[in-house]
């Protein structure tokens, strides 16, 4: 469902504001945003990312369907491997604001208060 005036936040209709929720819903999980980052560099199997990381096979598996379900990373079937890569670059520009979001609030709070 493509909305009119989708990238101006006070004009979504509510209905996509249930499919914005789910996509923070997935970006909220610290892993599923370190698997994001690891693909941030290229597609990867979930083998790949067990030698990455020294999670389990399932435990990945579980936030990569999360991933997809959300619309952020995609899937593709080659031979007996399924690569795993970022749907859309642009989940990156988000990711930047918020760190640039948090990293600013870590600086107020390590001011001399005066």
């Amino acid at each position: 469902m493509k909305a009119k005036n989708a990238n101006d936040f006070s004009r979504v209709p509510d209905p996509m504001i249930e499919l914005v929720a789910g996509c923070f819903h997935a970006l909220s999980d610290p892993t599923r945003l370190k698997i994001l980052r690891a693909l941030k560099n290229g597609r990867l199997t979930v083998h790949e990312l067990v030698d990455l990381f020294t999670w389990t096979q399932p435990n990945i598996s579980r936030h990569l369907a999360i991933l997809v379900q959300a619309g952020l990373v995609k899937k593709a079937k080659e031979g007996f491997f399924v690569y795993y890569s970022v749907a859309n670059p642009k989940i990156f520009s988000l990711c930047d604001t918020v760190c640039t979001h948090v990293s600013g609030t870590l600086e107020g709070y390590s001011r001399p208060r005066s």
